[in-house]
């Protein structure tokens, strides 16, 4: 199995979450990473570049939760990838928006986020009209630092198309390099 690679957007997106959330830190931040790490954060990130998921995106994100959220990856992940959603969704794919439509933005949203990492496979299913099902695989190495990532993108990514009260919850998964999601919302 390959390892896994996050496009530089979602770099882009994890530094600026640092530098707009937790400014007074940001040098901190850099400092505390490993040196491959900290010298593609405190330069000039290619955002079109991919990059090897488990020291780029995995480590500085560990050290964004031990730095601001009490050692806990899961909210801080969490809090990441809806950061990123709103990085994403009102920038870049600003359009997926224009409806503001549940139904749209769960048939795009696979499309997009195979943008960001390689080689993982999305994929959505159990469409309702309050309700569907994520399914990424291929994931390796695996953590959940990656699935809470996704699932806060997600989770925010569908309160923009205004869903209201949005929930998720993980479903258990036989193969350990894929994860489920299902969300749901008012």
């Amino acid at each position: 199995m390959s390892a896994i690679k996050v496009k530089g957007t979602g770099l882009i997106s994890t530094r600026t979450y640092v530098k707009e959330k937790h400014h007074e830190r940001y040098n901190e931040w850099i400092k505390a990473l490993p040196s491959d790490a900290s010298t593609v954060y405190a330069g000039v990130i290619d955002p079109s570049g991919w990059y090897t998921v488990e020291s780029m995106y995995y480590i500085p994100t560990r050290i964004i939760a031990d730095m601001f959220f009490g050692g806990n990856e899961t909210i801080a992940a969490l809090e990441i990838g809806r950061f990123a959603a709103d990085f994403a969704l009102q920038g870049v794919y600003k359009a997926f928006l224009v409806d503001a439509i549940p139904g749209s933005l769960i048939k795009a949203a696979p499309r997009i986020l195979s943008q960001y990492y390689q080689p993982v496979g999305i994929s959505t299913s159990e469409i309702s009209a309050n309700s569907f099902r994520i399914k990424a695989t291929k994931i390796y190495p695996k953590t959940e630092t990656l699935d809470y990532r996704m699932i806060g993108w997600y989770v925010r990514s569908m309160e923009l198309a205004s869903c209201k009260n949005v929930k998720y919850k993980k479903l258990p998964d036989p193969d350990t390099n894929n994860f489920t999601v299902e969300l749901s919302w008012d």
